[in-house]
């Protein structure tokens, strides 16, 4: 018979992993898939005519992935921090609500120029595996963000070439 040694130090056994996942964290994770599904849908109706029939219920996809957005940030919004580790998230969620609920699309990119400046706010220290997961998350709804800011809902700056000589500022 062979002889058992254990060789993994006996804290690696103990990982605390009680309070992961919040409900905060949980319902970020499904914030990013719907969030996703709206950028497509916006893709999708850049370059169509909204008063062709044809479009219509591209056009009601589109609205229905901004409301499903829209419902995961207030149900954020309402979730009571459990932890520190949390706060991150919900910065961000409250800054895409910002940026999509701003009338103008001026508005998103004086967000989206400032998040720079702001991006140790974003992040969460530390090297446990839900502050990892936390931050996989951060990370994917900033390149969320980056891809709406090209965007022509939300940027104001896009133009059209009509033709090679004749440019037109696009409208949202």
């Amino acid at each position: 018979m062979t002889d058992q040694t254990l060789i993994t130090p006996f804290l690696a056994h103990k990982a605390d992993h009680s309070h992961y996942p919040t409900p905060l964290a949980t319902e970020f994770a499904a914030l990013l898939p719907a969030l996703a599904r709206h950028i497509e849908a916006e893709r999708e109706i850049e370059d169509v005519d909204i008063w062709d029939p044809a479009f219509r219920s591209w056009l009601t996809d589109a609205e229905h992935a901004f409301t499903d957005v829209t419902t995961h940030l207030s149900t954020i919004a309402s979730i009571d921090l459990t932890c520190s580790d949390d706060k991150p998230l919900k910065r961000m969620s409250m800054l895409i609500d910002a940026m999509i609920g701003s009338e103008e699309p001026q508005t998103f990119m004086q967000f989206y120029r400032l998040l720079p400046r702001f991006e140790h706010l974003f992040y969460c220290d530390g090297t446990s595996l839900a502050i990892r997961h936390r931050n996989v998350m951060l990370r994917t709804a900033r390149a969320h963000i980056d891809t709406m800011a090209n965007l022509l809902t939300y940027d104001s700056e896009a133009t059209i070439y009509v033709d090679e000589t004749l440019e037109v500022p696009r409208f949202a």
